[in-house]
């Protein structure tokens, strides 16, 4: 099935973002050459609203390039909407349309396809790739295959979102894009498949009961001592923030870093990261802090998020924050090496000045020694010989005679 094209419509002039999605036919490799662009997604509270913009590639074998975009539209044509929103009932049904403008100078045929949403590593909307097969809301979406449009026309194109009777209450992204493949070489001049594709974001939300929650997930925390033993180390805390609710939500971390008893080392409640949307049933980014702190032993590290309800959505559930820390080990040792030296420093000074001591108590001891006994010869001489005692002398020996 094909939709008929209308007469020709001048480019819009809508801001808006590209994702060019590259296949390697030859080399897996040919993948990094990918120059993707988001689709439409509304943006938060505050921020700018983008649309989706003409897309544009050179043509197979060089020549004018292909351009085309895709909007939001009616039976009638584009009605200025950024992207698709609707509710649906299990087990019911939504039709709307999209309209496709050829700006080129040449006769195209697109392909269209549907998929599921998802965020992307650099935070922004975009369709699961060509190869993925979609299990959610893209696999809900009836489109045509292809559509043929002369130079400088536009189609309005329907498509139906038939909701399964037993789907989740709840948000379920996804979208309709609308692709040019083209041939191309990467560097080495292998041959390669340029898929491009721009496109319009369904938002999609399943009647029922709403649970939004989020979870501060894969919550990890690691100290690094400074050489300096005057300055602090470093604690570098890294976390995930995981969708496990029914509902989209954006998300801002704060992160507290503390010691023993609550003394404060580190970050205290300071914003460290923000999500502007996580899916349900998906996780950010890994988002990380490094603050300063210092050794104090075990220390703790705490991740506080804060939720909120994403541009114009609406979430009537009571929004909780999501809390997790972790605790590890800030160990100081280089104050403890200082420490060492210190303590063999003194150690040696004290055993030095103990044999020090003690080798001048012997040499006072001697002298003393020394001293008594020349004292004890002098008192002697000094008092002659005692009257008990025989004389030595001639007499004595004639007396005795």
């Amino acid at each position: 099935m094909r939709s008929q094209p209308r007469s020709p419509a001048a480019p819009t002039g809508r801001p808006g973002r590209l994702r060019w999605a590259v296949t390697g036919l030859i080399l897996p490799a040919a993948v990094c050459l990918a120059l993707t662009a988001p689709l439409a997604a509304a943006a938060p509270a505050g921020a700018p609203v983008i649309a989706a913009a003409p897309a544009a590639v050179p043509f197979q074998g060089g020549g004018a390039r292909v351009t085309w975009g895709v909007v939001p539209a009616t039976a009638e044509g584009a009605d200025g909407r950024v992207s698709i929103r609707a509710e649906v009932e299990p087990g019911e049904e939504h039709r709307d349309f999209v309209e496709v403008t050829n700006f080129s100078e040449r006769p195209v045929t697109f392909a269209l396809t549907a998929s599921d949403g998802v965020v992307v590593e650099t935070g922004e909307f975009d369709l699961l790739p060509e190869s993925a097969e979609p299990v959610g809301s893209g696999a809900w979406i009836s489109v045509d295959d292809e559509l043929a449009l002369e130079a400088g026309s536009s189609a309005v194109v329907p498509f139906t979102v038939r909701v399964p009777d037993d789907a989740l209450p709840g948000d379920h992204p996804g979208g309709i894009a609308v692709s040019v493949r083209t041939a191309g070489e990467d560097d080495q001049g292998n041959g390669i498949a340029l898929d491009a594709r721009v496109g319009v974001r369904l938002h999609l939300r399943v009647a029922g009961e709403l649970a939004p929650a989020v979870e501060i997930a894969d919550l990890t925390a690691a100290y690094r001592p400074s050489w300096n033993p005057f300055r602090p180390g470093t604690v570098e805390v890294s976390w995930t923030v995981a969708n496990t609710g029914n509902v989209r939500l954006g998300s801002a971390q704060e992160v507290t870093v503390t010691g023993p008893f609550g003394i404060g080392t580190g970050a205290t409640g300071e914003r460290a990261a923000e999500q502007r949307e996580v899916l349900p049933g998906q996780r950010s980014r890994e988002e990380s802090l490094t603050t300063e702190a210092w050794p104090l032993g075990r220390l703790t590290a705490e991740v506080v998020g804060e939720q909120g309800a994403v541009g114009e959505d609406v979430v009537e559930a009571a929004l909780r924050e999501a809390r997790a820390e972790v605790r590890f080990l800030a160990v100081p040792w280089v104050h403890l090496a200082l420490l060492g030296v210190l303590v063999l420093l003194g150690g040696g000074w004290w055993w030095r000045r103990r044999a020090r001591g003690r080798r001048l108590a012997a040499v006072v001891a001697a002298a003393r020694a020394e001293g008594a006994a020349a004292a004890g010869d002098a008192l002697a001489r000094e008092r002659g010989p005692s009257p008990e005692e025989p004389s030595s002398g001639p007499g004595g020996a004639a007396a005795a005679g």
